[in-house]
């Protein structure tokens, strides 16, 4: 701080500074001196003036809000860290200021570092800001959901056509390496030297933005600068809070310079936040009652969001003012610290949770709460993992925290920066003085009791490594499970694993007690008749043995050869499993089961699959799958009447719940086999089968590569197989997703998916799947264009050709339809291809709407809303979860288009119909995580679709409905 002597004012030193005299200000008040003495008003003149009206003016305290660059002449308290960051800029391009929420980084740069670059004048602590700071261009945004199209909009702010932030974010996105061009073209446009962009709320690239390619492309656009082989005159703030470090550190590039260039903002000691109290009030010529700095100080403590709370006293007490002057009367009537707080929490608990999020907050309230038994309640630290229970997820929890924190009502942070993130209330006030808080913990305090001892004992035994030494027994058992019954949504995953174990335990010593006892009540029998026992011990080894429970199949990847029915269907059984066993018996992801002496000794049987299990006289592949836990089971039948004897082959695949194309599952015909070829073990067919089961291991190993090569290899061990056609046709096409960054790959997969589904057809054009296979390749292709419309200055064309894709798309869509009766499949094609055919009008509605033809889209929706309604039934008679799950993505669309079109169509009544259709239909689309844990579902349906378009709805239908009120 520069002396005040050199204004021609007394010296003060520090010491008295920080008792309340004189402040010399900084920012664009620099070499102003106030007397803060002036601000202090005596308790007897407080006393006089109690019945005076307040004078009116601008208040000096912000509340809960920010300060803002407009501010700077009101922000002290931090008058050396603003330059220590400046100070930083001269050596890099790049800084985090990272800090637990309410700790001020926000107002800190928006109102410190910002204003004091502008002015370009020397700092607190006598440096000067970087050369020509007064000349840099400035800019401050957040990332919100879409970062690239925020970055974009910030650059071009000024720009006077509106598709210029639009076609600079399709171009950032699609190459990021031009953004150092962007930023030329800015300061050229703007007469500027260099340009500072700062980027506040930076956890939002996490917490709102869901798609990675654009969060990628985002931070390769603002790290250009720090790349050592770039010269650009940009420089990078970014404000994140600390809890949000773990997720930086999973970005490599933001990592390392993150991890080089940061500066953690702590808590603002006991004399700074008095010269942020006094020298606003001084500076608007407000004053203060004497002592009533101390109290309020007192009363927020040493909690960890102290700033805003302190702020928002100081503003409810300022409201209260008597003249000019903050008393301790209107502190009191404000409620003071505690008082304001609890009013606070009130009004975001009843005005800002919905109904579904208001038992949410509840709960985390209480697990943010120590419940003392003797003692008062205290706040205590929660992990954000201990949050998530059977009724929540993570998304749900996020939000509800963001609600919360935002208002200043929780603080989240991480221990050791990245590592864990923790929650807790922001001031004791909300659990003592909340009325509500303290009605909620007198409802159920013996409960809350049992929780709290519950969850600390479930910690204290994962720390322990699950000793089961801590699990419980008796009557704490018998006590923690009423509780649970009684809760059953408020238990999180630890909590319910450490009650399962104790069950475990309770069971298993229950047991050995009751062994132990039967075995000292039969000793003195055991002697007395040894003979009869032996028989009887004989008799019981025996009864164990026969009653044994059958063995499943525990490999990776497992096969089952049924018997062959008929002539010499033991012999065939066995050349077909050796031939299997010579071709891939020796990868270890494979585990290969027939009917001989190692079945017996695991007292399983495989046995046949034959005609008479369709009549229901036996066992049908699937249901011979489902016992054994096999993933393939090989069966089939001999034809005797035929010269020479041959055998009809199938498999039958199970559904499995991390590979992407369900319609894999089900039953699969070869051609017929010579009888005597498999017994000579000359037959391609089987080699074939062989490369099949291999293919389909290594796809579900998640090595694409791998599984196509096994497929072509099948194709070249039996080149007439429309089923290895439809196989490699359908791994092209996971290829298509899998490689989309590279358009020349996605283009050359597309083509070699197509080709592949072509000669399925060419060999059976009634092979129902193959069909479906290449409506799925057209589908792609025609969403592709439609895509690619929207950045492109006559989108006409491509818009023409995606129309003439979705129409080949849905003429082999309809093939399938026609042909699937004569597939015996094991799963519903036909509402599998109506499903698809569908959702490609779906698809072409969108096209019409983008060509500006509400009519033709209005009638291919109601096309596709009948077709995919239709085709739900079927669906869930035979338990199809995820075609079902994909229909009730695919409705949720359709609706939502449908919604667009009849709002643009001016029938706001009809259109919020089919809003609320669409929600409904994602709603149950999410559901359907409660029912299967298949990845699919819940990862690439559910999480990226159904999610967030269910949280869109609900905002058009929240504004819609608003709008029509």
């Amino acid at each position: 701080m520069v002396p005040a002597s050199e204004e021609g004012q007394e010296d003060y030193s520090e010491d008295e500074a920080s008792r309340g005299d004189s402040y010399e200000l900084s920012g664009d008040f620099r070499g102003a001196v106030i007397n803060i003495k002036s601000t202090i008003v005596g308790a007897e003149e407080a006393v006089n003036i109690e019945e005076v009206p307040p004078e009116p003016g601008e208040p000096p305290f912000q509340g809960l809000q920010y300060f803002g660059e407009a501010d700077a002449g009101r922000f002290f308290g931090r008058e050396q860290l603003p330059a220590r960051l400046i100070g930083r800029l001269h050596r890099t391009s790049f800084l985090a200021v990272i800090g637990a929420s309410g700790s001020g980084k926000s107002s800190l740069v928006r109102a410190g570092v910002i204003p004091s670059l502008r002015a370009g004048e020397r700092l607190a602590d006598g440096a000067l800001p970087p050369k020509d700071s007064g000349n840099w261009g400035i800019k401050i945004f957040t990332p919100g959901s879409r970062p690239i199209e925020s970055l974009a909009s910030t650059i071009l702010f000024d720009a006077e056509s509106l598709t210029a932030g639009s076609n600079l974010s399709d171009e950032l996105l699609d190459s990021p390496q031009n953004f150092p061009l962007a930023v030329r073209q800015f300061l050229a446009s703007h007469s500027k030297s260099h340009l500072l962009l700062v980027i506040d709320q930076f956890e939002e690239l996490f917490t709102q933005s869901r798609r990675p390619d654009e969060v990628n492309a985002f931070i390769e656009c603002i790290t250009a600068g720090a790349q050592p082989d770039v010269s650009l005159p940009l420089t990078v703030v970014i404000i994140l809070r600390a809890d949000y470090y773990a997720q930086v550190a999973q970005l490599d590039t933001l990592r390392e310079l993150v991890s080089q260039h940061q500066e953690f903002i702590g808590a603002m000691n006991r004399d700074e936040l008095i010269r942020a109290i006094d020298q606003p009030l001084a500076l608007g010529s407000w004053q203060i009652q004497e002592g009533l700095i101390e109290v309020i100080l007192d009363d927020v403590g040493y909690e960890p969001g102290a700033l805003p709370l302190l702020s928002h006293a100081l503003l409810e007490t300022w409201k209260r003012r008597r003249g000019r002057t903050l008393t301790l009367s209107g502190y009191r009537e404000a409620g003071g610290v505690r008082g304001a707080i609890a009013e606070t929490a009130e009004n975001v608990f009843r005005k800002q949770l919905t109904p579904e999020q208001q038992p949410i907050a509840r709960m985390i309230f209480m697990r943010l709460t120590e419940v003392g038994e003797e003692s008062s309640d205290t706040r205590r630290r929660a992990t954000f993992s201990e949050l998530i229970t059977r009724s929540t997820d993570e998304v749900t929890i996020n939000t509800v925290l963001g609600i919360l924190s935002d208002s200043r009502l929780v603080i989240t942070d991480t221990l050791n920066p990245g590592s864990i993130t923790v929650v807790e209330v922001s001031h004791e006030a909300i659990i003592r003085e909340w009325p509500t808080m303290q009605r909620w913990l007198a409802e159920d305090r013996e409960g809350l009791l049992v929780h709290q001892a519950l969850s600390d004992d479930a910690e204290d035994w994962d720390r322990l490594g699950r000793d089961p030494g801590i699990l419980y027994r008796g009557t704490r058992l018998e006590s923690a499970e009423a509780w649970a019954d009684d809760h059953p949504d408020q238990l999180n995953t630890l909590e319910a694993d450490f009650l399962s174990e104790s069950r475990m335990a309770a069971r298993e010593e229950a047991l050995r007690a009751e062994r132990l006892a039967r075995a000292t009540r039969n000793q003195r029998i055991i002697l007395g008749v040894v003979g009869i026992l032996i028989v009887v011990i004989g008799y019981l080894f025996y009864s164990n043995f026969i009653s044994q429970e059958a063995a499943r199949m525990d490999g990776f990847f497992n096969i089952a050869v049924a018997e062959i029915e008929g002539n010499r269907g033991a012999e065939l059984t066995d050349e077909i499993y050796g031939l299997l066993q010579d071709s891939i018996g020796e990868d270890p992801n494979l585990l290969l089961w027939h009917d001989g002496p190692e079945l017996t000794g695991l007292n399983v049987e495989v046995g046949p699959v034959g005609a008479a299990a369709a009549e229901g006289g036996g066992e049908t592949a699937e249901e011979k799958a489902q016992r054994l836990g096999a993933d393939m089971v090989i069966f089939g039948r001999v034809d005797s009447t035929s010269i020479p004897e041959t055998l009809s082959l199938e498999y039958y695949l199970t559904p499995q719940q991390d590979y992407q194309f369900d319609d894999l599952q089900g039953s699969y015909a070869l051609d017929p086999i010579d009888v005597n070829d498999i017994v000579a073990g000359s037959t391609g067919t089987v080699s074939s089968l062989a490369w099949t089961a291999l293919g389909l291991t290594e796809a579900q190993l998640g090595h694409s590569v791998e599984a196509l090569e096994a497929f072509l290899k099948a194709d070249g061990a039996s080149p007439g197989s429309e089923t290895t056609k439809f196989f490699i046709g359908r791994e092209y096409l996971f290829l298509v997703d899998r490689e989309s960054v590279l358009s020349a790959g996605r283009e050359a997969f597309e083509a070699n998916a197509e080709e592949a589904f072509q000669e399925a057809i060419r060999i059976n054009d009634a092979f129902s799947r193959a069909h479906i296979g290449i409506g799925s390749v057209y589908f792609k292709q025609a969403r592709g264009l439609l895509a690619d419309s929207l950045s492109v200055g006559d989108p006409a064309p491509l818009l023409d050709r995606a129309i003439n894709l979705s129409e080949q798309a849905a003429d082999a869509y309809q093939r399938a339809i026609d042909t699937a009766d004569g597939e015996n499949s094991g799963i519903p094609l036909e509402a599998v291809a109506s499903l698809g055919l569908g959702n490609v009008l779906r698809l072409r509605a969108d096209i019409f709407i983008q060509q500006g033809d509400l009519t033709a889209a209005q009638q291919t929706l109601d096309e596709s809303i009948m077709l995919l309604e239709g085709s739900l039934p079927p669906l869930e008679r035979d338990g199809q979860i995820r075609f079902l799950t994909q229909g009730y993505e695919y409705l949720g669309g359709a609706y939502f288009s449908q919604g667009y079109v009849l709002e643009n169509s001016q029938d706001f009544i009809g259109g919020l119909e089919a809003y609320e259709s669409a929600l409904e239909y994602y709603e149950l689309c999410i559901d359907q995580s409660d029912i299967s844990r298949d990845v699919i579902i819940n990862q690439e349906i559910i999480e990226q679709i159904c999610l967030p378009q269910k949280q869109a709805v609900e905002e058009i239908i929240e504004n819609f409905s608003g709008g029509q009120g």
